[in-house]
């Protein structure tokens, strides 16, 4: 007998607080994992996400019904521990809450313009305000859990689950809220990517934070601690004894949760675990692999809906079969990104004016537009938020060896700058006046081409030095895009080298900081490309024609090229592996179903 859905009274209740949401806020891949997770488990648990308003709430209105909570938490902070001059000011928090997708959002907003500057920032990490965003978004947090304790106490969450270092401080202030009234909860905290922020002691007690001993899950059982004593045991377990070394928030985090988890088993053992706590926190870590929904027919479909028309009539086509991947790639070089239907999308008032003093002096990039190629040819892409751990300079330097065999390869890059990247801009746009026929770059969010970008590319980078999972790939693979990648992190346990495994092989995974061996893999698979596409147009299909064989002579890797020479169609049997290998492995169906059940473990008596 099928069962029906699960009644709203009988979910398990679960708050998810993050300082990314898509649909509500997002910087890079972060706000992806949240918004799918809770979209799928929604029908499981009764989901509540609690962030700041990042200054959205007049956009949201426009597309959901906000309501605005009947009460607001009001106090006195000195800000001068995030950067303030004052010694004092008035906190005024507001909180709205909305629905998307039948999951409940719950933004906190500043009522007065001290509190406004910083939750209501629309630079989400901003350098300049992120320390009070944190400490106000702390305060709100538990002043919304002691208004529920006294109204509310059975909508109260069964499970927490903590993204990332910025609402640790915010979840150890609810628990304390909850501890002086003899209630308790269970969370578990996911680690995207280590930064290492440390917060000194009077910090955590501006933020909210007092000496209310909580209880923490330990090897040998429960113990209740205070916040001396958690920075005491975090320093200890670093060989440390005094007050002078300041732990991470992210252990700080660790230690207070009942289950810490990270996006890759790679990333879990080697960084993870070693930097947390070790022996504090080894017996209750996990993994949860990200996934991705993306999916090559309906993308395809909808570059040819969006752009169809345009397409035909820039390329004088005649009929609309006549769109291929080929074609759009043409479109896409020769014109789009030169006319882009909406300047790209860039919140940060200090990147914009690093734009425009680049603009000027160069004459491919122009007030957020960039001029269109003279000419197509084979387009290796790479995406991502500015970064050195994202590895692009490796790509800059790769680029001359790679024209040497390749003169009309084509570089594009779908990039997001950000405050803290605001040099790398005009580094970056100088290879640009370098190689003015091979190189373009979109800073900021492109939406209008993202996708036809991912269906017209031919090869896809993701060369970061270091890689909790790599989103990126992943949709780069669903859209049948062959990846280069480090062999570092969940990059690892993603992509399968085709080197060593043709048969089932996704890509090419090389070493960091390499830009001689990016080159060869770039040349070996373009050039495999290649051969393919002659083999397919050939009247004898056959690989063994001077000017096929002369193109696998060029290929550099002795091994790829041994593999092309056994199958020509080794390159076209690649894109097909990229696109069932994510629908077989990392659909966010599938792995939300680990998340569910790591839910349901915690919520077991002991």
């Amino acid at each position: 007998m099928q069962k029906g859905p699960i009644l709203m009274e009988n979910k398990k209740r679960v708050w998810i607080f993050s300082f990314e949401y898509a649909g509500v806020a997002k910087v890079g891949g972060l706000g992806e994992v949240p918004a799918n997770q809770a979209k799928h488990l929604a029908e499981e648990f009764d989901i509540t996400v609690l962030m700041p308003s990042h200054g959205q709430i007049e956009g949201l209105k426009s597309k959901y019904k906000l309501e605005k909570l009947p009460f607001k938490c009001v106090g006195q902070i000195n800000p001068s521990l995030f950067g303030s001059e004052q010694s004092e000011a008035n906190c005024d928090i507001r909180f709205y809450r909305f629905k998307i997708e039948n999951v409940n959002i719950i933004l906190l907003s500043g009522e007065n313009s001290f509190t406004s500057k910083y939750l209501d920032d629309i630079t989400v990490y901003n350098p300049t305000t992120i320390r009070g965003k944190i400490a106000l978004f702390s305060l709100g947090v538990r002043c919304l859990v002691s208004h529920f304790i006294e109204n509310y106490k059975e909508k109260l969450p069964e499970v927490v689950h903590l993204h990332d270092y910025h609402v640790v401080l915010g979840y150890l202030g609810m628990k304390q809220a909850l501890a002086k009234k003899g209630l308790e909860i269970t969370s578990i905290l996911t680690i995207h990517l280590l930064t290492w922020p440390r917060f000194e002691y009077e910090f955590y007690r501006i933020s909210g934070i007092d000496d209310t001993p909580v209880k923490v899950l330990m090897s040998d059982g429960f113990k209740m601690l205070n916040l001396r004593d958690i920075f005491l045991l975090s320093q200890e377990s670093d060989g440390y004894t005094t007050d002078n070394h300041i732990p991470s928030v992210e252990k700080i985090g660790a230690i207070i949760s009942d289950l810490v988890t990270t996006v890759s088993q790679s990333y879990l053992m080697s960084d993870i675990i070693p930097n947390c706590g070790n022996q504090l926190i080894k017996f209750k870590a996990d993994f949860i692999w990200d996934g991705c929904d993306w999916d090559y027919f309906d993308i395809f479909d909808k570059v040819v809906a969006i752009h169809g028309a345009e397409i035909i009539e820039i390329l004088k086509l005649s009929y609309w079969n006549e769109i291929n991947e080929a074609r759009m790639k043409e479109f896409l070089l020769k014109y789009k990104i030169g006319n882009l239907s909406q300047s790209p999308l860039i919140n940060s008032p200090n990147v914009l004016n690093a734009i425009n003093l680049i603009s000027n002096g160069n004459p491919f990039i122009k007030n957020g537009n960039i001029k269109a190629f003279s000419d197509s040819g084979p387009l290796i892409l790479t995406t991502g938020r500015i970064s050195p751990q994202k590895g692009f300079d490796t790509i800059f330097e790769a680029i001359p060896e790679v024209l040497k065999v390749i003169p009309n390869a084509k570089f594009l890059f779908l990039i997001l700058p950000t405050d803290y990247s605001l040099n790398e801009i005009k580094i970056y746009s100088d290879y640009v006046k370098q190689y003015p026929e091979n190189i373009r770059i979109i800073f900021g969010v492109a939406s209008d081409i993202f996708y036809l970008a991912h269906i017209s590319a031919d090869i896809y980078c993701a060369l970061s030095r270091w890689e909790p999972f790599g989103i990126m790939a992943l949709e780069a693979m669903a859209c049948k895009i062959p990846i280069i990648a480090t062999k570092v992190g969940g990059l690892q346990e993603t992509i399968i080298d085709a080197g060593l495994y043709p048969k089932i092989g996704t890509g090419l995974l090389i070493a960091k900081d390499n830009p001689l061996q990016l080159a060869k893999a770039l040349v070996s698979l373009l050039k495999s490309s290649e051969a393919a596409f002659q083999v397919k147009e050939s009247e004898s299909h056959t690989l063994y024609k001077t000017d096929t064989l002369n193109i696998v002579n060029q290929i550099p890797d002795e091994i790829i090229k041994s593999h092309v020479l056994l199958n020509p169609n080794f390159f076209f049997n690649i894109k097909e592996n990229c696109y069932k290998r994510v629908k077989e492995n990392f659909t966010w169906s599938i792995t939300t179903k680990k998340l569910a059940r790591l839910y349901l473990d915690l919520l077991k008596p002991d």
